[in-house]
């Protein structure tokens, strides 16, 4: 039981000193959603993750939520993924599971020196969270600033996304090609005879 109330006791606490930075990255920072974009995201996420539980397959459902995002702004017509956040998220994910490997494997070997070695543990996966949370703290995103996101240099591929944007509609104006040839070309004076190629 004490398992379940800290593992969701540590869950709560993290999305509350750091939910506006997730909200952030998975409303804004990934592509801009409207809401049918929105929906469409989050039903998707859904129907995967139960789909996996009830199957008995397990998943990660930051993954799949961010999968989804991904998706509905590829998805969007007209619609830019920031393909450096995804990026960055994609290398983070990466870089998860080994970190998390070492860290359990030094506080296995910390634990079992006895007392000492637990609390040793207990102090450094406290300050361990602290640093990170201070960290966090130097550029802080709340309810203020959680849509201020700074615009992504376009790359090759944003480009290409961005060049299918259908045109405006309205109105389609003809432009008259002559217009120009005959402020251009100076009409021959009545009566003048034309001018011929001289012969070699």
């Amino acid at each position: 039981m004490w398992v379940i109330v800290s593992a969701g006791t540590a869950i709560a606490l993290g999305t509350y000193l750091g939910g506006w930075r997730i909200i952030r990255t998975m409303g804004k920072g990934l592509t801009d959603l409207a809401p049918p974009q929105g929906f469409a995201a989050q039903t998707s996420a859904a129907t995967a993750i139960l789909a996996s539980s009830h199957i008995g397959f397990s998943l990660s459902t930051t993954q799949v939520c961010s999968g989804s995002v991904l998706g509905a702004g590829i998805g969007r017509k007209g619609g830019v993924v920031r393909w450096s956040t995804a990026t960055r998220m994609f290398a983070a994910w990466g870089l998860t599971l080994p970190a998390a490997g070492l860290v359990g494997a030094g506080a296995e070997l910390l634990t079992k020196q006895g007392t000492w070695g637990t609390i040793a543990t207990g102090v450094l996966l406290v300050a361990g969270a602290g640093a990170i949370w201070a960290l966090s703290r130097r550029q802080p995103v709340t309810v203020d600033n959680v849509n201020d996101i700074a615009a992504e240099p376009a790359g090759v591929v944003t480009t290409a996304i961005a060049a299918v944007t259908p045109p405006p509609a309205g109105p389609v104006s003809v432009v008259d090609a002559t217009a120009d040839l005959k402020t251009t070309i100076p009409a021959p004076s009545p009566g003048a005879e034309p001018t011929r190629p001289a012969t070699v």
